[in-house]
């Protein structure tokens, strides 16, 4: 007997696993769910024809939750009336598909955390057609809610106006249990909700200015599956424009600073930031020297910064930050100092034509002895330098007032040792610059201390003459030039230059029976001066030596009368001569002069030692005097500046 019943066990099996083939369903195996949602889940079937069961049988479908083979399956939804569900599943599982159509949909609603687990579906047609679809079991996987709700709210809420906000969920299921709704926060301390409905809720507030920035939360709470979400947002309450500020932020690591008056090296990095306090945020503005140059939008978060990359000369100056909320206009600006060392040093010169030169380093001036000349130096830095005129190594005294940055020298009736180097120096703590600029003073040729004597060769006449630039010196023996060095039997010229000085001897070595004028000049571009000299013949010494020795006595008588004659004659062309003014004559137009000469009428005489330098003495006087015998004074033009003087043999 037990033999025959596992036998029909066997064939009933090899029935059953032969039935099967017909049997198939259409399903997700696995599906996710937050807890307190719903979801849906779409499945279809098929069944083979059955001889034994008519086609308009009635079907009834099952979705069990899977437990383990020691325990029996919970039937958690179906179409039977007469089959009775879990009671933690009573309400929350629906079979929503038609069995009779073929659909095993299932909607799960208010999904709860024990409700994760494996579910399958089992169709039975008829009393003797029933099946399992053991192989496509859903796999339900159940996670914490983490969906929130939405806040609708006015981006900005104007104080003392009244508004509507909404809190909404839109991923909720019309199917499950409603939410109920909550509103917390310090702006509705006092306040309920205005309308609620299973998926909204609004609520109506006059928002106020200390309000800004307070939380306001909506909660959401599910009763079916006994969780809840919120959602927190701070209240945007708009508020005019409080603070407006303006901080540096450096390159060099020195962080923020916030000053109106700010100094930072040349070539260095900065930026500044402008923030201003208002809501909604202000539009901000940077401008330099009255000029826009970075400009934000509204949208903006109240801060604008503007980056100073490498920071020049240029780039200093007052920097202002422009605020504007609405009709309302506020600005605050800071000074930026940039500090660099002394630099574009030049030297400006005011001549007494007025006219200005701009000289650079190592340039040259050139005046005219007499003149006064004005040097202006003038120097870039930040902050101001330290300047001073210095000659050589002698600091110099500045004649004029100055103002930052500029340096003035005066320099009056300039004379020759004036010249020399002079250089203007600046200085700050950031570095020093120097120029420098050569002065030089030209003036035209000077006569000093000319001299006549006796030598063993014959008359020797020196010249010695100053100027600058050196002078050109000419002898003139009548109305014919000696040329320099040159020598022959009657003449020889001599001239030395050293500096701006001009040495120049002639030596005539005979006696001359006719008169004879020797004269030294000296030229160059601003002027010319000469000496003249005049050599005159004695026929009355040759007639004396021709009287007898007997008439001895008439020759003294008649000598001593001539020596009266003379010097008579001698007082009265010195007299003549102070009157008519005729000594140290010059010649305006021409630039020349002309001076009397030293003339020593001693023979044998050595000449004397070279004259001193002129500028270390007082200048000489324009006429000199010697015991010199006057025996006439030749005619001259009246429109020469020349003067005259004779030397007897």
């Amino acid at each position: 007997m037990l033999l025959l019943l596992l036998l029909l066990l066997l064939l009933l099996s090899l029935s059953e696993s032969q039935y099967q083939r017909g049997y198939k369903l259409q399903v997700s195996l696995s599906e996710t769910v937050q807890e307190g949602l719903c979801i849906y889940i779409p499945c279809t079937f098929v069944y083979p024809d059955s001889w034994m069961v008519t086609r308009s049988a009635m079907i009834h479908g099952y979705w069990f939750r899977k437990r383990s083979q020691f325990l029996e399956d919970v039937l958690v939804a179906t179409n039977n009336q007469n089959r009775e569900v879990e009671k933690e599943a009573m309400g929350r599982f629906h079979l929503v598909g038609d069995p009779m159509e073929y659909n095993c949909s299932l909607r799960i609603t208010d999904v709860q955390k024990k409700d994760d687990g494996h579910y399958f579906f089992r169709m039975e047609r008829g009393w003797r057609e029933k099946f399992s679809y053991l192989n496509y079991q859903v796999n339900l996987n159940v996670r914490a809610l983490t969906e929130k709700p939405d806040i609708f709210i006015p981006e900005i809420l104007e104080p003392g106006h009244s508004v509507t906000l909404m809190c909404a969920a839109p991923w909720i299921c019309r199917e499950g249990t409603p939410p109920t709704f909550s509103w917390t926060g310090a702006a509705v301390s006092n306040l309920r909700p205005s309308r609620e409905t299973p998926y909204f809720s609004e609520l109506t507030l006059i928002p106020r200015p200390q309000d800004h920035g307070t939380n306001l939360t909506c909660r959401m709470t599910f009763p079916g599956a006994g969780v809840s979400t919120e959602t927190t947002i701070p209240l945007n309450v708009a508020y005019p424009l409080r603070k407006l500020e303006i901080s540096v932020d450096q390159e060099n690591g020195r962080g923020m600073e916030t000053s109106s008056n700010f100094s930072i090296l040349k070539d260095e990095s900065s930026r500044l930031l402008c923030q201003a306090d208002s809501n909604p945020p202000a539009i901000l503005r940077w401008a330099h020297g009255g000029r826009v140059v970075l400009s934000s939008w509204s949208s903006d978060a109240g801060i604008l910064v503007l980056q100073l990359p490498h920071l020049g000369v240029k780039d200093g100056g007052e920097y202002s930050c422009q605020a504007q909320y609405r009709m309302e206009t506020q600005h605050v600006s800071l000074n930026l100092s940039v500090l660099y060392a002394p630099e574009n040093l030049k030297v400006s010169a005011l001549g007494p034509n007025k006219t200005v030169a701009i000289l650079g380093n190592a340039s040259s001036l050139v005046v005219l002895v007499g003149e006064s000349l004005q040097l202006e130096c003038v120097a870039d830095s930040s902050p101001p330098a330290y300047m001073n005129w210095v000659k050589g190594s002698q600091p110099l005294n500045s004649s004029l007032p100055s103002s930052p940055g500029i340096l003035c020298l005066e320099l009056s009736h300039i004379q020759p040792e004036d010249g020399g180097e002079y250089t203007c120096q600046a200085q700050n703590p950031w570095g020093t610059q120097h120029i420098s600029l050569n002065l030089s003073v030209q003036y035209p040729p000077r006569l000093f201390d000319p001299f006549c004597s006796w030598a063993d060769e014959g008359l020797l006449c020196t010249c010695s003459i100053q100027a600058e630039p050196t002078p050109s010196l000419i002898w003139w023996v009548g109305e014919r030039t000696v040329e320099d060095n040159g020598n022959n039997d009657l003449l020889q010229v001599m001239s030395t230059t050293s500096g701006a000085w001009t040495n120049s001897s002639l030596i005539l070595r005979q006696k001359q029976d006719l008169d004879l004028s020797l004269r030294c000049e000296g030229r160059n571009q601003h002027g010319a001066h000469s000496l003249l000299v005049l050599i005159v013949s004695d026929r009355a010494s040759v007639a004396a030596l021709e009287f007898s020795k007997g008439a001895l006595l008439g020759a003294g008588i008649m000598a001593l009368l001539i020596v009266c004659l003379i010097l008579a004659y001698k007082k009265f062309l010195r007299k003549k001569q102070l009157e008519t003014g005729e000594v140290g004559i010059t010649d305006s137009q021409s630039n020349e002069e002309a001076d009397y000469v030293n003339v020593d009428t001693n023979q044998g005489r050595k000449p004397g030692p070279p004259p001193p330098d002129p500028v270390t003495q007082d200048p000489p006087e324009e006429l000199h005097y010697a015991s010199i015998n006057f025996r006439r004074l030749n005619p001259k033009n009246q429109g020469e500046s020349t003067e005259y003087s004779e030397i007897k043999f």
